[in-house]
């Protein structure tokens, strides 16, 4: 059965009047008897009476199958719509990753806000990833876009986009000494114990804490690396360590905490956008324009 035969089929029954249904339809009044024909042979029955001296008139077969010739052509209109909006990025699904920090970045919130933006029905899963397993999860398609930490590599099929470029700030307990400068010389963590994520340990942590040693002239002492950034200022409100930290953890508010910045040594982090290089779902990525948009609004803000 095809889908003109019934287009036709519905045009003519509201007509009942060939010449205008061949109008309405740009069609030859002959091609549309023939699609009319072909659809009842199909259906072997006859759909409409056609009196020679009266109006064309649905037989009760055609009455019946009106009903349901105008649910299928509107299923496939709707059908149809969503292909479009779907081939448009304006439907679909995105598995999404983060690490712990980028929660309070506001760049996460950014990018999932305009995925739901009026006129897009993006279905967006986000769960908290650690560095490593989103760059493992985004190379084999178990997540989509990955919000995570600058790396200077990443797996071949994986690219990224800068999203933020914020400082680095000192994270020591509140009632230290140290707390009661504004900006903290280097020289004065050397008696310090510096605690990071394991996962940065080989990659901005770990230099980062080797900088601010060689500035302040000693050798670093570091406990036991910890699972991310929040169980880092955990155990700094424990008064057990100090840690280097994104700007944007300040908004994190854990008891025993105080934020300082580094008097003598301008450190920064990157937040990036990961993804896998030509991608092929619309969307992801549609999300991935929303991710390049917030990047673009935050250079504008900065």
């Amino acid at each position: 059965m095809e889908l003109r035969w019934l287009e036709s089929f519905v045009v003519v029954a509201e007509e009942l009047h060939f010449a205008r249904a061949s109008d309405r339809l740009h069609l030859a009044p002959s091609a549309l008897s023939a699609q009319i024909r072909a659809l009842e042979s199909h259906l072997g029955v006859r759909l409409i009476d056609r009196g020679r001296r009266t109006r064309p008139a649905l037989t009760s077969a055609g009455q019946l199958f009106l009903d349901e010739a105008r649910l299928t052509l509107a299923q496939v209109a709707r059908a149809e719509a969503v292909g479009r909006r779907a081939g448009r990025g304006e439907l679909g699904h995105a598995q999404i990753a983060y690490v712990a920090s980028a929660a309070f970045s506001g760049v996460l919130t950014d990018v999932l806000t305009r995925c739901a933006a009026p006129g897009t029905h993006l279905t967006v899963q986000v769960r908290e990833l650690e560095t490593p397993a989103q760059l493992e999860a985004l190379a084999c398609g178990d997540i989509d876009v990955g919000f995570l930490r600058w790396r200077p590599e990443y797996p071949p099929d994986v690219t990224a986009t800068c999203l933020l470029t914020e400082k680095v700030v000192l994270a020591l307990p509140a009632d230290a000494p140290l707390a009661a400068y504004e900006a903290i010389p280097a020289a004065k963590l050397r008696d310090e114990q510096f605690v990071a994520p394991h996962f940065d340990e080989e990659y901005g942590c770990r230099d980062q804490i080797l900088e601010v040693a060689e500035q302040g002239g000693f050798s670093p002492r570091c406990a036991p690396p910890v699972r991310d950034f929040i169980a880092a200022l955990t155990l700094v409100g424990g008064g057990l360590a100090v840690a280097l930290v994104p700007d944007s953890l300040r908004r994190v508010q854990i008891p025993g905490v105080a934020y300082r910045s580094l008097a003598d040594v301008p450190l920064t982090t990157r937040l990036v956008g990961a993804y896998r290089r030509g991608e092929t779902s619309p969307a992801v990525r549609a999300v991935i324009r929303r991710l390049r948009e917030a990047a673009a609004a935050t250079v504008t803000a900065g």
